[in-house]
């Protein structure tokens, strides 16, 4: 049977879900068909999220369940005692639970065959909302029949009719038997029925209005059922129902999807996202949408089920879903790209008219990561169109292994907010418009204790609730606002730079349709210039393309044509002075126009008016507002920027922008130059909504920039209306919060908990700005992508990840730094220590990402190897600060992200956390993370702990042997192959030839391995380790000065040959030398190939230590005794070694050249001979003595 994930509908509301039912198959659904509306288009205010709060209303009132920005409570009545032990104790067969919950106050979780069944609210109308802490529920246990694959709790519905006392139930198992309950209060009483063998069922969804239940199989097929009362018997019917069978399969089936069905030469069945109710109509129709991995039907339902339609298939959303996926995550916009990717269906539902469709796709030729994307498309009546599709950010690593996890991304839609969740993850995403925000990073809620996890998640009485194995209902809803101003969010103000990118081509929209969405464009100016008086009074290329840019507004498209068509010639023709051509002078114009529209000032001020005086160079200002009011000036200046960037794609000078010089040996494309100043008007707009929330320091930090800047405001007006004029240079309102915080901790008149939390303040004030330039960037990546790849693989810099005063980048580590020596590390108060800790982390992973992104772009070039080391040596920097904060959480979180292995075994090993090491090791196993740990342990003169903590891993630990050879040994040892061990050590030994310690060591330790060799003959063996033994010992025995002499290290030895020992013995530098040296060097003659020569050598270096010239000849025999060569040969003697093998003929000396003159001379020759003679007769055995 097919594994297959499948997306869900819902019962009663947006969004419940299953987590993996059994081995076999992977199903999550819903299933009702009472879809209560949602308010239209709900959205917050231009800079709240999510992710940042302005209120700073925040709970925690439920243990290992934290967050920062949203309010996580107990809902319901709590669960019943069985409910809880069906949960608690199911061991390692958690897998195999799961639950529902319905809108209607029911819910039930499905234990193997055990179907428990409670009511966790009141329904009647004018009970309140519970909040945990009442009486407990009474819980129903009913038995489900036998199935081979089980039953999951999207195969049974549990309802109440008016009237009725107690509630029915209805369970579809896997094979399609069905189990009726008239009362669930009777275990006893029910009708089974079965339907379609061979099926693959996976969802039901009550239909009230059909007075009946839709099931669905994993290949889409549909059956209807129904409960019919005969003479008091209950009794099941069913119906499959199938689409028309003439040619065009109904009526209102797509003639454009008929045909590519056609032709696509696939048998393949479709395979099942979700189905959802889309609506009930007066009329008693039902329509009911099916989602499968190639296209969505709409099925008409009407007459109590007897009558079916369909009323269309469409192809065309998939496979546009599809083609965005290319475009917008990999930039594949042509089919020349030919590259294919994995597409997944995550999820489906239908709320107001509008599909959501959650997906994720992996481009294996890119990278081994899943992205993901929100699309939102709208139901006609005979038609669904595509409106958007939202990138969010968020990936994950895609293998074999990890694929379960990321396809198990499902999602409910609430009032104001899309909830993401996976089994351990809450990510809640505001909707703007009807549209989730792309939002930089939305809160992570964690449930955080080991054995907890989401079990489905739904959409209550306008209240997401989330079933937790271990707290049961939790709800979670936005911080900032209680549930009655839940139901009024409509009336909040969105601006337009929150709407996601729409499909279709760069054109400017038409002024009415901006005024609908922002409300604020009949203030912007442009929309009243002249395009002729413009074009007649401005002659200079910039002013030209001014014009061009108001004539396409006035969509006067043959003059845009016209000025465009002529400033390309002028730009590019040779200068009549003669002057150098100018390759950069197009970028040069865009730029400046782009900067000017950022920096207009706004035209119906009358302080500016005054300001300016007779000056009228704002009377052509592009970016100019009529409004009085700094934020609605910004949106507009907003507004304009997004029309100047359509602008320039649909004229085509977009393709004909370049890369200018930006510093030394930089170039930036023009786009990315464009970006920039975009964003700087964003966080300018995020800053002035943030005033309100933090005053004090925001005017301080704005007063101290404009003070920078060394201007000074004229007449009637502030610093405020000069610094949100001036949104080129908006970075340096960074470096004064930086430097505030700085003279705060230095005047040293505050207190540590003020001082942390001015930091805290700061920080918050710092990542909600540069939250919404990310954000915006995200959104907008698509529209400022360079038009070449040529271009594409120029360096890209963001201002936000630029140091010095152009950027931010050292503002952030500033701030890093204070916030860690003044705030987190020395205050006791743990909620704002917790709090600076998290903005640290935040603060950190904004650098690494500008500096990473930064090194991705350089790629390939000279500077990359060394960009490469100084963003590892940051990170491990920065990274090692919270290892040492014992901020473990952070510091993996960051270490994951940035592939930071170092700090990943560190952690793993600091909290002696095994496991943790394993699942690394898994999750992370294309970038052999198992041969880093194996090497970190290695380098900590760890190694017994190697093959113990790496003994579940046998494969990385023999991958790790192979390539490093020097430890196979160890692995024989605890294998018990020890003669194997022995001859791999030996062969160590014999290849060291740097350390003599260490050789030594590899020797004895082979001899221990041979010993402990059983049934064994290693005697051979034995005989040459012994042999080897002995040489390093005589090596050994070298005095330290002797090894100084030759500059050799005595403490760390290296090895030596024998001749090289022999050498040193002898040495004329060895002067404390005595027949006991000579003698240990002619006893290394056994280990030399060819003795005779070195032989030779040691006796005439003995000679040479005495005088053989200058004695008393009447004393001879006494003198003899006492030369070093008599001594030599008497110790030898007095070992047992026989004369004739240790002195060489007296002939070898008398012939000697190494001896110089010495054997010419009589003296030497006399002596020589009488020592010969001498030696003889002392050391020759009388005749009677011989044997």
């Amino acid at each position: 049977m097919k594994k297959q994930l499948y997306g869900t509908p819902r019962e009663s509301s947006p969004g419940f879900r299953r987590l993996c039912a059994d081995s076999t198959q992977k199903s999550f659904f819903g299933g009702n068909s009472n879809c209560s509306p949602l308010p239209g288009s709900l959205k917050k205010t231009a800079l709240h999220n999510s992710r940042h709060s302005l209120s700073g209303r925040s709970t925690q009132s439920i243990p290992g369940i934290r967050s920062d920005y949203n309010v996580v409570e107990s809902f319901g009545f709590p669960l019943p005692v069985v409910v809880n032990e069906a949960l608690t104790f199911v061991g390692s067969a958690a897998g195999a639970v799961s639950a529902k919950v319905a809108q209607n106050g029911w819910a039930w979780v499905v234990h193997g065959r055990r179907l428990l069944i409670w009511q966790y609210k009141e329904t009647s109308k004018g009970a309140k909302q519970p909040r945990r802490g009442g009486g407990l529920s009474q819980c129903r246990e009913l038995q489900l029949p036998y199935s081979d694959l089980g039953y999951n709790s999207e195969l049974i519905s549990v309802f109440q009719t008016d009237g009725q006392q107690m509630a029915s139930c209805i369970a579809v198992s896997a094979t399609g038997d069905v189990r009726y309950w008239p009362s669930i209060a009777h275990d006893g009483n029910n009708v089974n029925l079965p339907i379609l063998t061979g099926q693959d069922f996976v969802q039901i969804i009550n239909l009230p209005l059909q007075q009946g239940y839709l099931a669905v199989t994993s290949t889409c097929t549909l059956v209807f059922l129904s409960v019919g009362l005969t003479n008091g018997r209950y009794s099941l019917h069913h119906k499959t129902i199938k689409p028309a069978t003439s040619l065009l399969g109904g009526f209102g089936k797509k003639f454009s999807s008929m045909l590519i069905g056609m032709n696509t030469g696939s048998d393949k069945d479709p395979l099942l996202v979700g189905m959802c109710c889309e609506r009930n109509s007066p009329e008693g129709e039902t329509v009911v949408a099916v989602l499968s991995d190639r296209s969505i039907q709409r099925w008409s339902l009407s007459n109590k089920g007897n009558t079916e339609h369909l009323l269309h298939e469409d192809e065309e959303v998939v496979r546009r879903i599809r083609e965005e996926f290319k475009q917008k995550f990999w930039n594949l916009r042509t089919p020349a790209d030919n590259v294919e990717i994995e597409l997944n269906l995550l999820d489906f539902n239908i709320v107001d008219d509008k599909a959501y469709i959650l997906a994720g796709a992996v481009n294996a030729a890119h990278a081994p990561q899943m992205c993901y994307a929100v699309a939102v498309a709208s139901v006609q009546p005979n038609s669904i169109l595509l409106e958007s599709i939202t990138p969010l950010k968020l990936n994950k690593f895609y293998n074999a292994k990890t694929k379960e996890d990321c396809v198990s991304l499902r999602f409910i839609i609430g009032s104001s907010h899309i909830y993401l969740y996976t089994p351990k993850v809450v990510y809640p995403l505001l909707l703007a418009n009807a549209v989730p925000t792309a939002e930089l990073e939305a809160e992570k809620i964690e449930f955080h204790l080991h054995d907890d996890r989401i079990l489905c998640a739904a959409v209550c009485s306008r209240l997401p609730l989330f079933f937790s194995r271990t707290h049961g209902l939790v709800s979670i809803t936005p911080g900032d606002f209680d549930a009655n101003e839940l139901h009024n969010m409509s009336t909040c103000n969105t601006p337009d730079l929150f709407a996601p990118a729409m499909l279709g081509s760069f054109s400017a929209p038409d002024q009415s349709t901006l005024t609908a969405v922002t409300g604020s464009s009949n203030n912007l100016h442009m929309f009243e210039l002249d395009p002729d008086e413009l074009y007649s009074d401005l002659s200079d290329e910039v002013g030209q393309l001014k014009a061009a840019f108001v004539y396409h507004l006035k969509r006067n498209n043959n003059m845009v044509k016209t000025i465009i068509g002529e400033l390309l010639r002028t730009v590019n023709e040779p200068d009549q002075y003669g002057a150098p051509l100018d390759a950069y002078k197009l970028d040069r114009i865009v730029i400046t126009i782009a900067e000017d529209l950022a920096e207009d000032l706004p035209i119906a001020d009358p302080r500016w008016e005054e300001a300016l005086g007779d000056h009228d160079g704002n009377r052509h200002a592009l970016g100019s507002s009529r409004s009085m009011q700094i934020i609605n000036q910004l949106r507009d200046k907003t507004l304009a920027f997004d029309h100047f960037v359509s602008f320039l794609h649909a004229s085509g000078v977009w393709e004909k922008l370049n890369a200018i010089p930006c510093g030394s040996n930089v170039l930036k494309p023009t786009s990315f130059i464009l970006s920039d100043i975009s964003e700087k008007i964003v966080a300018a707009m995020a800053l002035r909504s943030l005033q309100a929330k933090q005053p004090k320091i925001i005017e301080h930090a704005i007063d101290a920039t404009v003070a920078m800047w060394d201007e000074k405001p004229n007449g009637n007006l502030t610093t405020q209306d000069i610094f949100y004029v001036k949104l080129c240079k908006f970075q340096f309102v960074f470096e004064a919060l930086a430097e505030m915080a700085d003279n705060q901790i230095s005047a040293q008149r505050d207190t540590t908990v003020m001082v942390a939390q001015f930091l805290n303040d700061t920080n918050s004030i710092v990542l909600d700005t540069l939250g919404q330039v990310f954000m915006h960037r995200e959104q907008q990546a698509n529209n400022f992508t360079p038009h070449n790849d040529r271009l594409a693989a120029c360096e890209n810099l963001p201002w936000t990840a630029m140091s010095g005063s152009a950027g931010v980048r050292d503002t952030l580590n500033r701030l890093i730094d204070l916030s860690l020596r003044y705030g987190s590390q020395c205050i006791s108060e743990t909620e704002l220590s917790q709090k600076l800790y998290q903005q640290i982390y935040e603060l950190v992973d904004l650098v690494l990402e500008g500096r990473k992104n930064y090194l991705d772009s350089v790629r390939g070039s000279e500077k990359a190897n060394l960009l490469q080391q100084q963003f590892e040596a940051q990170r491990r920097e920065l990274i090692s600060v919270l290892i040492k904060d014992l901020k473990y959480e952070y510091a993996a979180k960051l270490a994951e992200k940035y592939l930071d292995f170092h700090s990943l075994v560190l952690i793993c090993d600091l909290t002696n956390d095994k496991e943790r090491l394993d699942d690394y090791m898994r999750k992370y196993e294309e970038f052999n993370f198992s041969q880093f740990a194996i090497s970190w342990h290695l380098r900590q003169k760890r190694h017994g702990e190697v093959f113990e903590r790496f003994k579940d891993n046998p494969i990385a630990l023999a991958q790790f042997m192979r390539d490093h050879s020097s430890l196979v040994w160890i692995q024989l040892i605890f294998n018990g192959d020890y003669e194997r061990a022995a001859k791999g050590l030996y062969d160590l030994a014999q290849n060291e030839k740097e350390i003599v310690a260490r050789k030594k060591s590899m020797l004895s330790l082979a001899k221990l391995a041979a010993f402990a060799a059983p049934d064994t003959d290693l005697t051979s063996q034995m005989e040459k380790i012994n042999a080897d033994l002995k040489l390093i010992e005589y090596q050994l025995q070298l005095s330290h000065d002797v090894l100084e002499n030759f500059g050799l290290d005595p403490v760390e030895q290296k090895v030596l040959k024998a001749e090289d020992i022999i050498d040193l013995y002898i040495a004329d530098k060895n002067d404390n030398a005595t027949e006991v040296e000579f003698g240990k060097a002619l006893e290394l003659l056994s280990f030399v190939e060819q003795p005779y020569d070195l032989r030779h050598k040691i006796w005439c270096a003995a000679i040479r230590r005495d005088n053989w010239v200058d004695y008393d000849h009447n004393n001879s025999v006494e003198y003899m005794q006492k030369l070093l060569f008599y001594k030599i040969i008497e110790i030898s003697e007095l070992m047992g070694k026989e004369g004739d093998n240790v002195l060489p003929p007296m002939e070898e000396f008398l012939e000697s050249t190494e001896l110089d003159d010495l054997p010419q001379n009589k003296s030497f020759q006399y002596l020589l001979k009488l020592t010969y003679e001498y030696v003889a007769d002392m050391f020759k055995q009388p005749p009677d003595m011989e044997v």
